[in-house]
């Protein structure tokens, strides 16, 4: 029988009988480690001192204590186990760490076989890429052990990362509290083990601090001081992920790509990133492109974790996606509770919750928070083409559909409500009149759809209702499908091929603007190689060929062409020069402290050549060919408070035409162009971003037309960012808005200071 083993008490439980120990070996007392295994847990343990009531079956560890516990393993000052109740407890520096998952705590209990259990004054850090598959016990087969349950002491041990210790923090009144406002400071304790005016570490001398590594976090600060940050922040290997992306700019990508990424694009074959829009092909859909992703990586503190099989319950629970500590981005529940959905997802239901930016803006958020998938958010947005000026669009999380994913995004014309009038006519291009509104014109529907087809494959289909009125539905909508599959084709190798089918497509035509092609279907075949360096020089090939049907606008008109077939041939050859390049900073704290990549400076240069060609039905036909150049340069680290990061790209085409296409959406008409793109640091996180095309063709009407713009203000750090932007040419704006997610290795540290009640005012 145990004794003394209260819930979570943060005393060494006591045994009423002696008990037996598990094995004896004169030769090797006061050595460390007494090994023993438990063949039906696949529980191996050692300690200093182990002892085992066989009659009770119970086990107590005690002395650094390690175990191997069904392929994770776990530490801490004293274990006892239950094999009759499944019960396992561990008191004192608690960590524990199994595939990408890491936690530490003051105490844990925790029933194998319920699957139920508590933790407290927790730190952890949780992939939820692997969170399934690593917290699934019963999944694990270990290795056998032998009938006596011997186990051999040489065999290696995994290493397990020392205690991380939070900073003591002064008063959040201090002038110099550095603006922490959570309301942790106090709730969230530091846990056994760790430094701790106010309590355990002074009531157990006999537990060794185990926090040699970290220097500068395990010696308290004087009341009033300012920590400035760890000394070591137990991270290394930072790479930016794809995060969460409620992100709305303009995209020179097909309208039904759903907003890939540049690495996205990279991989699948998409448009060359070190090339500007501008310069990019013609043939290609403006769209607003609306990224989403998700965080997979947290850390997280709790003053305690209830868990359940389905997930956990928390009074209190901070989360952040940042690695590094002070964390810029904190979501705080009260009240909390987090379930597995059955798709995998996890979702955290609080009372209330708020995000912390930088420590010091409070931003309410909703009670219901997806954490590893698409939630729902608001978007707010400028449009006067289709959209008639600003509307208000919600994202709803996505849905599982017949194998696929269904997203749905109503809107709600705010502009529209205000002016009682809708821009359209009968054919549903643009018109200098409106019609007076109607219920149905205030409200519109986005709605998306994507499954996989065979192993490669994914079909992508859109509709786009910017009216529900039926007296403008047909007029304003539009529609895309979109397949896509690898194959592998003699000669040509692995090659891309793509099936599509659109109504009322709006393409983006340089100094011509918004173009109309009112139906088309057809296919392509490309492929984007990255082809043998040159030295230094780096090459990338991109070719596409296609054949459409289209019915489209004619050149300088409205006149609708009819339809033809068209056929099509694209090819372009990148080619990029290091000029020069710097180091990136060798400090995290410092590199990343406004970037989630460090900044290198540098200088290229990069030339491209492209070539194409189209033939259509009616015997006519388009060739032009295009040599361009553009020079970037980036200076400074951005890590210093003003003006330490520009960044400059000067670019220039010119086009020689053979014959000219007679429709409108792919006429080449710039046929000399500039652009310029300028980014700046202004003061600390404050960025403006630029980027302006000019048509320079002294033969054309247009010459001396600005061709596209985008301007940008936001505000730039590690871990998030947040701009207004807008463009007009194309007379859209919007709301930027991006948390970024990272991946990296090693265990952080808490992220939530601690303020000992010694150092408040009242018991100064």
């Amino acid at each position: 029988m145990l004794a003394g083993v209260w819930g979570l008490g943060y005393g060494p439980a006591l045994s009423t009988e002696i008990l037996t120990p598990t094995r004896e070996d004169p030769a090797s007392e006061g050595a460390k480690g007494t090994l023993a295994a438990w063949s039906d847990l696949n529980l191996t343990v050692r300690a200093d001192r182990q002892y085992v009531d066989l009659q009770q079956k119970h086990l107590v560890a005690e002395g650094n204590v390690r175990l191997h516990l069904a392929g994770g393993d776990l530490a801490a000052e004293r274990v006892t186990y239950g094999q009759v109740t499944g019960l396992l407890t561990a008191v004192g520096a608690v960590r524990f760490q199994r595939g990408f998952q890491y936690i530490q705590a003051s105490a844990l209990r925790y029933n194998l076989k319920t699957r139920q259990g508590e933790l407290r004054d927790v730190y952890g850090v949780v992939n939820l890429d692997h969170h399934t598959a690593d917290l699934d016990f019963k999944s694990w087969q270990g290795q056998p052990t032998s009938p006596t349950g011997a186990v051999d002491g040489d065999t290696p041990w995994a290493e397990i990362p020392n205690l991380a210790c939070p900073p003591l923090w002064p008063p959040a009144d201090s002038d110099r509290s550095g603006g922490w406002t959570t309301q942790g400071q106090q709730d969230l304790v530091p846990p056994l083990g760790c430094p701790n005016p106010d309590g355990h570490a002074q009531h157990h001398q006999d537990w060794v601090p185990l926090l040699a590594e970290t220097a500068g976090l395990n010696k308290p600060l004087e009341p009033g001081a300012q920590w400035p940050g760890p000394a070591n922040q137990r991270v290394h290997d930072i790479t930016a992920k794809t995060g969460l992306q409620l992100e709305y700019h303009l995209a020179f990508a097909d309208w039904g790509q759903f907003g890939e990424t540049e690495e996205d694009e990279e991989e699948e074959g998409g448009e060359d990133p070190v090339l500007p829009a501008a310069f990019r092909i013609l043939e290609q859909s403006e769209t607003l492109s609306q990224d989403r992703g998700w965080i997979n990586r947290w850390r997280f503190q709790a003053k305690a974790l209830v868990l359940t099989p389905d997930g956990w319950t928390s009074p209190l629970v901070v989360l952040t996606n940042d690695p590094l500590t002070p964390a810029q981005v904190i979501l705080e529940g009260r009240d909390s509770e987090v379930r597995e959905q059955p798709d995998g997802s996890l979702i955290l239901t609080s009372v209330t919750n708020r995000g912390l930016l930088d420590g010091r803006l409070s931003v309410p958020l909703p009670r219901r928070i997806n954490l590893n998938s698409n939630g729902p958010f608001w978007a707010f947005l400028s449009d006067e083409t289709r959209h008639d000026g600003f509307y208000v669009e919600r994202i709803l999380a996505p849905r599982s559909l017949l194998g696929g994913e269904l997203t749905l995004r109503p809107q709600f014309m705010v502009e529209r409500a205000l002016s009682g009038k809708i821009d359209t006519d009968s054919t549903g291009r643009r018109s200098a009149e409106a019609d007076p509104i109607s219920v149905g014109d205030l409200f519109g529907l986005d709605i998306r759809y994507r499954r996989p087809v065979g192993p490669q494959g994914q079909l992508q289909l859109r509709t786009d209702f910017s009216t529900l009125s039926p007296r403008h539905l047909t007029n304003r909508m539009r529609a895309e499908a979109n397949l896509q599959h690898p194959l592998t084709l003699p000669l040509l190798g692995e090659t891309r091929a793509i099936l599509n089918a659109a109504y009322q497509l709006s393409v983006w035509n340089g100094s011509l603007g918004e173009q109309d092609v009112y139906t088309a279907f057809g296919g392509f075949l490309e492929k984007d190689v990255q082809l043998p360096p040159w030295g230094s020089l780096r090459n990338r090939l991109l070719w596409r060929l296609g054949l459409q049907n289209i019915n489209t606008t004619v050149f300088d008109t409205q006149d609708l062409s009819g339809k033809t077939w068209r056929a099509s041939g694209y090819a372009r050859l990148t080619s990029t020069l290091p000029i020069w390049q710097g180091e990136i900073l060798k400090d995290s704290m410092e590199a990343l402290r406004h970037v989630p990549q460090p900044v290198r400076p540098g200088a290229s240069l990069t030339t491209f050549l492209i070539g194409h060609s189209s033939s259509y039905g009616n015997h006519s036909g388009q060739r032009y060919y295009t040599l361009g150049m553009v020079s970037d340069v980036t200076i400074g680290h951005f890590s210093r408070p003003y003006v330490d990061y520009t960044k400059l790209s000067i670019g220039g085409s010119v086009s020689i035409v053979e014959q000219l296409s007679q429709f409108s959406f792919d006429r080449a008409v710039d046929l000399g162009l500039l652009h310029i793109s300028w980014t700046q640091q202004l003061a600390g996180p404050l960025v403006l971003a630029a980027s302006v095309s000019y048509n320079v063709d002294d033969r054309s009407e247009r010459y001396g037309n600005r061709v596209d713009s985008i301007f940008e203000l936001k505000l730039q750090r590690r871990a998030y960012n947040a701009g207004l932007f807008y463009s007009p040419e194309r007379r859209l704006g919007g709301l930027r808005i991006r948390v970024n997610g990272f991946d990296w290795r090693g265990t952080g540290t808490p992220f939530i200071p601690y303020t000992p009640s010694s150092w408040l005012p009242h018991n100064s």
